[in-house]
């Protein structure tokens, strides 16, 4: 469920576009920015007994900057910024928690869901940029 706001910010503005699009793209980054920093954050709960737990840690504390720090420059309008790096920290948070222990312990099925979750909101970042770049849409000409 909670992949359908990434899903229908990055249709909306390809359906509807104008000043819609605009805010559907400002509320996707918002909620990327929220849920990434969510994601950090549940790297805090993580097991103190694992191998890299002061890396993990270290790591989650920086996913949840990199979540306030889009929120940041959304707010300065640097959209297309904030859309590439949420696209490509969602990626790489997928590959930080791969490297865990608790990740390796996980099912098979687990497993999976979080790589097509992760590829999934990506490519939803994905979407809404080439919208924000596409010279028919974008809202700055």
């Amino acid at each position: 469920m909670g992949f359908l706001p990434f899903a229908l910010f990055a249709i909306c503005p390809w359906i509807f576009g104008n000043n819609f699009g605009v805010i559907a793209i400002y509320f996707q980054l918002a909620y990327g920015s929220i849920i990434l920093s969510f994601l950090g954050g549940m790297a805090w709960g993580w097991r103190d007994d694992q191998i890299n737990q002061r890396f993990n840690l270290s790591m989650g504390i920086v996913y949840s900057l990199i979540g306030c720090l889009t929120l940041a420059l959304t707010f300065f309008g640097f959209i297309l910024f904030s859309l590439l790096i949420l696209m490509i920290a969602f990626q790489s948070y997928y590959y930080f928690e791969r490297s865990t222990e608790d990740f390796k312990k996980r099912d098979d099925e687990y497993k999976n869901f979080r790589k097509m979750l992760s590829l999934l909101v990506s490519i939803s970042f994905l979407l809404s940029s080439a919208y924000w770049i596409n010279p028919y849409s974008n809202p700055l000409i």
